[in-house]
């Protein structure tokens, strides 16, 4: 075989051998590419628990503000029906007046809890907060009671919970009112109670969190 021939040959081998190295880069690129990917994949999954773990935890609050007192019925059976059937304290009854009055100061501070939250946090869940308020604020004397009682300690969300206490707008300004000429209020106390009057004679919306909203921006 000539030279030609010998040279045709090597050269012929030099490309194959080039074109084996090149297959096989390719195929360690590809393994290493898939590898990068699936990393890529992980950690964007991990991100996106990350941000959805703030959402978590409001959601999980959400619960917790408007049902821990459920456990405490869990308990103390005897005390549900002032809470969920409208009942009323009568002499002779197995709760005590004072049991009642702090199982309903515990709800009313976890429903003004759960409203902040919901006008702080876009995140908050809404809808099951206010229905909840609403269901129990509305079948228990003992709560809509106690909220007229310490008004003033609701500066951020007593419009809020007196909204959710009514099934109409004419009931919300009828109990404004009461508050306002009530005897035992200072006058610092009964300006505001004015000032929430007028907000919600001028306000253009009936939405229960707008009202917390629009009072705690009032306050900063």
């Amino acid at each position: 075989m000539g030279n030609d021939a010998w040279m045709g040959v090597l050269s012929l081998g030099a490309t194959l051998l080039l074109v084996a190295v090149g297959l096989l880069n390719y195929s360690v690129f590809r393994r290493q590419l898939d590898l990068a990917r699936q990393q890529i994949d992980a950690m964007m999954r991990q991100l996106a628990i990350a941000q959805r773990q703030p959402d978590l935890q409001l959601i999980q609050r959400a619960v917790a503000e408007t049902s821990e007192h459920a456990r405490l019925l869990v308990e103390r059976p005897y005390l549900r029906p002032y809470f969920y059937e409208g009942r009323t304290w009568q002499e002779g009854d197995q709760a005590s007046p004072d049991e009642i009055k702090a199982m309903a100061e515990l709800i009313l501070g976890n429903f003004a809890s759960a409203l902040m939250h919901s006008a702080a946090f876009p995140e908050y869940p809404v809808r099951g907060v206010d229905r909840a308020i609403a269901f129990h604020l509305r079948r228990s004397p003992a709560l809509r009671d106690l909220l007229l009682e310490l008004f003033d300690r609701f500066a951020f969300t007593g419009l809020s919970l007196l909204c959710l206490r009514n099934e109409s707008p004419v009931g919300v300004e009828q109990d404004l009112r009461a508050l306002i000429a009530a005897a035992d209020v200072d006058e610092q106390e009964r300006t505001r109670r004015r000032e929430l009057l007028e907000l919600f004679q001028a306000s253009p919306t009936r939405n229960p969190i707008e009202f917390t909203v629009e009072t705690m921006s009032r306050r900063r």
